[in-house]
Order: structure tokens, then C-alpha cells, then sequence
């Protein structure tokens, strides 16, 4: 959903348009240096996966639940 926020690195950034299949577009002008091969956290410890789902209007569980196996999860080690 627009507006919805992700981190690209460190920096928080707001997806544009419409979620189309597995593809999203962000507003990178807050993160200016941002290039390919960077990641991109969809929710994690800096961006609980509660406040996305408000901003999508569902619940965590759905997200959660919602993930197919071409999304590659990283657990961090910290």
C-alpha cells in the first residue's frame, strides 16, 4: 500500500503505488545512496511488522502468514 514504510539500509522509506504481484516501488529521495544489491527490510526489529500491517489495513498475521518461499529471509544475528 502507498505510503507504507520499509527500510532501505538504515534509512526508512515510503513504497509508491500500488504492490504489484512481488514487485514494489520506493521513494528513495531520503536515501540518496541507495543502489542495487542494498537491503531492504520489509519489518524486523526497527520496523515491527505490526505497524505495517496497520498501514495496510490487516493484521500481522496475514503478512506473516503470507510470505511465499521466493522471499528470502535473513534472521539477524544480533
Amino acid at each position: 500500500m502507498a505510503g507504507t514504510p520499509v527500510l532501505v539500509g538504515d534509512r526508512q522509506v515510503p513504497v509508491i503505488g500500488r504492490v504489484s504481484m512481488d514487485l514494489i516501488t520506493l521513494d528513495l529521495r531520503d536515501a540518496p545512496h541507495a543502489k542495487v544489491g542494498d537491503r531492504v527490510t520489509l519489518w524486523g526489529p526497527e520496523l515491527p511488522v505490526e505497524i505495517i500491517a496497520a498501514q495496510a489495513g490487516t493484521i500481522s498475521y496475514d503478512l506473516t502468514c503470507g510470505m511465499t518461499k521466493r522471499v528470502l529471509f535473513v534472521e539477524d544475528e544480533a
